[in-house]
C-alpha cells in the first residue's frame, strides 16, 4: 500500500477514536446531569418523599398552626424550577473539560492513547459542587425565605412565624443540604468510574485495531 494512503488510514482510525471518547464523555455527562443530579433537585414524585415539605409540615405541627399547602406548594415548586437552571452549566463544565483532555493527545506514536484519570475529576466535582450550592443558598433566600409569608394565615403570632422561618432554614442549610451532598457525591462516583472504565474499553478497540488491522498496520501491505 502507498505510504500516504496508510497514513491517512491511520489519521482516520485516529479521528474516529477521538470522536468515540467524545462521545463516551457527552453520553456519559448526560446521564449523569439529566437523570442522576436532576432526580435531586427536581419535585419528589410522591409528597411522602418530599422532605422539606414534611419538615415544614412537622414543624407547622409542633407550633399548633395551620400552613396554607397550596402556597407552600407553589413556592417548594418554583424553589425546585430555580435549582434546575444549574443543570446546563453543570453539563458544559464537566464535557469541556474532559473534552480538552482529548485535544492533548498528539498521537506522534502508535502507543499515543487518551487516558482519563480519576484526578481529572477533583476540579471538575468542585465547580459541580460549588455551583449547587449557589443555587441551593440563593433559592433559599430568592424562593423560599422571600416567599415565606404567602403560607401564614393572618391570625398566626409572629413568634410562631419567625420560629418555623429560623428552623426550616436550619434544617435546609443544614441536614437537608448535607444528605442531597452525600447523594450527589455518590452518584458523581459511580458516572465517572463509569467513564473511565467506557473510554478504557474505547482505547482497547482503537489499539486492538491500530495493531491487526492490514490497513493500518506497517508490517503487512496490501497489494
Amino acid at each position: 500500500m502507498d505510504e500516504e494512503m496508510k497514513l491517512e488510514f491511520k489519521k482516520q482510525h485516529i479521528e474516529t477514536y477521538k470522536n468515540a471518547v467524545r462521545e463516551n464523555i457527552l453520553n456519559n455527562t448526560n446521564v449523569l446531569v439529566d437523570e442522576d443530579i436532576m432526580s435531586l433537585l427536581k419535585k419528589p414524585p410522591l409528597d411522602s418523599m418530599d422532605f422539606i415539605k414534611s419538615k415544614f409540615l412537622d414543624l407547622a405541627k409542633k407550633n399548633k398552626i395551620v400552613l396554607n399547602t397550596e402556597e407552600l406548594s407553589k413556592i417548594l415548586d418554583n424553589y425546585r424550577k430555580y435549582l434546575l437552571k444549574c443543570l446546563p452549566d453543570i453539563k458544559k463544565i464537566r464535557v469541556d473539560t474532559l473534552t480538552e483532555i482529548i485535544g492533548k493527545v498528539d498521537f506522534s506514536k502508535d502507543n499515543d492513547v487518551i487516558k482519563i484519570k480519576r484526578g481529572d475529576f477533583n476540579n471538575i466535582n468542585k465547580d459541580i459542587k460549588k455551583s449547587i450550592n449557589t443555587y441551593l443558598s440563593d433559592g433559599l433566600d430568592k424562593q423560599i425565605l422571600k416567599n415565606i409569608k404567602n403560607i401564614f394565615k393572618d391570625d398566626v403570632e409572629e413568634t410562631a412565624k419567625n420560629k418555623i422561618v429560623t428552623d426550616i432554614t436550619k434544617y435546609i442549610k443544614g441536614a437537608y443540604h448535607k444528605q442531597l451532598i452525600e447523594n450527589l457525591d455518590m452518584k458523581i462516583l459511580v458516572k465517572d468510574t463509569t467513564l473511565i472504565n467506557t473510554v478504557k474499553e474505547t482505547t482497547d478497540r482503537y489499539l486492538f485495531t491500530l495493531s491487526n488491522s492490514r490497513l493500518l498496520n506497517d508490517d503487512n501491505d496490501i497489494a
